[in-house]
């Protein structure tokens, strides 16, 4: 399959998923996720604010801020994404596609902590760490300038396919979290 046709699978299978489901399966990732040495090593994470019928950050959010973490979202602004960091769900704002982003009026930029754990959404991925996002490039393009990160990709199993197709610049995360396994490189 194509890009194209790899999104529009997803979505299909999206669609079947209940919101309960996602919740479960979430809590079960955002649960492996917890307990990784890099998340307990992390000072900061960069994650995603989830979309309905995404991986849902919302546990894994709060964690982080029960454990003194520093939390930074993404904001897309032109074709670039920048991350800032938010204290609560009150920093938030609805901005491109309806995600929740952070008020730039009210956060500090944080794209200068290449250390902190990222957390990447994607659409499709398969077993070598390919991975198909929304189609926009805003990981790709940050990733390639902000390189140094610990990467992980968080998604449901049936978002895991043979083999997904991807270019030179597309990243692979470093991890990927399924609601039934940690896949790692081979």
């Amino acid at each position: 399959m194509n890009k194209k046709e790899l999104r529009a699978e997803t979505a299909r299978r999206r669609e079947l998923c209940t919101a309960r489901q996602a919740e479960e399966m979430s809590a079960r990732i955002v649960g492996q996720i917890l307990r990784t040495p890099q998340y307990i090593e992390a000072k900061t994470v960069f994650m995603y604010m989830s979309l309905p019928k995404e991986v849902q950050l919302r546990t894994l959010f709060d964690q982080s801020i029960r454990d003194g973490k520093e939390i930074a979202v993404p904001r897309v602004e032109g074709k670039q994404m920048h991350f800032y960091g938010v204290r609560s769900e009150h920093d938030l704002r609805v901005g491109v596609m309806g995600i929740l982003e952070p008020d730039p009026s009210a956060c500090m930029q944080m794209d200068d902590r290449e250390e902190a754990l990222m957390i990447l959404p994607g659409v499709a991925f398969d077993s070598a760490l390919g991975r198909v996002g929304y189609g926009g490039g805003y990981y790709d393009r940050y990733l390639e300038v902000h390189s140094h990160h610990p990467t992980m990709a968080v998604a449901f199993s049936f978002q895991i396919f043979d083999y997904v197709p991807v270019q030179a610049h597309d990243i692979r995360p470093q991890l990927l979290f399924t609601e039934n396994e940690c896949i790692c490189p081979r």
